[in-house]
């Protein structure tokens, strides 16, 4: 047998209060259960622990000698408890994620840190296929990833279905066009994001089902850089319809491909779905999903 808390728990409480009844009550479990705690030791150690004087109960020497041993590490027991509580609560904790498009992820993580001021929150920014195995190996919590669809083997929530499009300023020539073809992009220089991007791999995907073989000029990292290349005249962009804002100042330009559809999901290992800190931005992404394609 080992020496639980419990037994530790009810040793102390006995010898505070002096009695079983009293111990009972302040530990939330019947007399029975503290009479069998004690009994359960002294038969184990062939130790008397308690004198039972009536209803006085009084520590043996044996147990003065271990009682200060026995008060430290409950106390240390409570002190961890107490943290963890205020992780269960999200009064404490962090949560590492990473994210492939910042126009989905800041909104929810925005949400995330007004209701839970007290959680750190570490946040990196890479490719979709990227975050995947630093996801599995532990390195984040969570991740926002585009794709077809996610991963069979993770716990994911869909945020958004969202339209890939070609990307210009609002003065080029082709703002005028409703809609191109493939044909017509493959005459395109193209700026589009790294090779592990979520977004180009299916845009990469469409072009080689229909034969079309794409002119890619830059590969970029980061949407900032896509933006200053794009206004820059150094290609035309590539990216999802929801990823370009009012404050770019660029137009989208849709393609005839039913196919050029991805989603963006909210991603975890399901063994850590339960996580509070994993389940609370899980619940905030669930409420903010919206399965409509932009």
């Amino acid at each position: 047998m080992k020496l639980s808390i419990n037994q530790m728990r009810a040793v102390e409480a006995v010898v505070r209060t002096g009695s079983f009844s009293a111990a009972a009550k302040e530990l939330g479990i019947s007399q029975p259960s503290v009479s069998n705690h004690l009994s359960a030791l002294e038969k184990h150690y062939n130790t008397q622990l308690i004198h039972r004087n009536g209803r006085q109960a009084e520590p043996t020497e044996a147990c003065r000698e271990v009682l200060s041993r026995i008060r430290s590490v409950l106390a240390i027991t409570n002190e961890i408890e107490h943290a963890l509580e205020g992780r269960r609560h999200l009064r404490a904790g962090s949560l590492r994620l990473g994210y492939s498009a910042h126009q989905f992820a800041m909104p929810i993580l925005s949400d995330y840190m007004n209701r839970f001021p007290d959680v750190e929150i570490e946040a990196r920014a890479m490719a979709s296929h990227d975050l995947l195995p630093l996801l599995s190996d532990g390195k984040f919590d969570v991740a926002f990833i585009t794709a077809k669809e996610p991963p069979a083997t993770l716990h994911a929530t869909r945020i958004c279905s969202q339209k890939i499009a070609l990307v210009v300023p609002r003065d080029h020539p082709l703002v005028k066009r409703e809609s191109l073809n493939w044909a017509e992009v493959s005459a395109l220089a193209l700026v589009q994001r790294e090779k592990s991007s979520g977004t180009r791999q299916v845009f990469e995907k469409a072009a080689s089902e229909v034969g079309v073989e794409l002119h890619t000029v830059l590969a970029l990292g980061s949407w900032g850089s896509i933006v200053t290349t794009i206004h820059a005249g150094m290609g035309v962009g590539v990216a999802m319809q929801g990823e370009v804002s009012a404050a770019d100042n660029l137009a989208t330009i849709p393609i005839n491909d039913p196919n050029l559809t991805v989603g963006h999901y909210l991603v975890c290992l399901p063994e850590m779905q339960h996580v509070a800190a994993i389940k609370a931005i899980v619940t905030i992404a669930q409420s903010r999903s919206s399965y409509t394609s932009m």
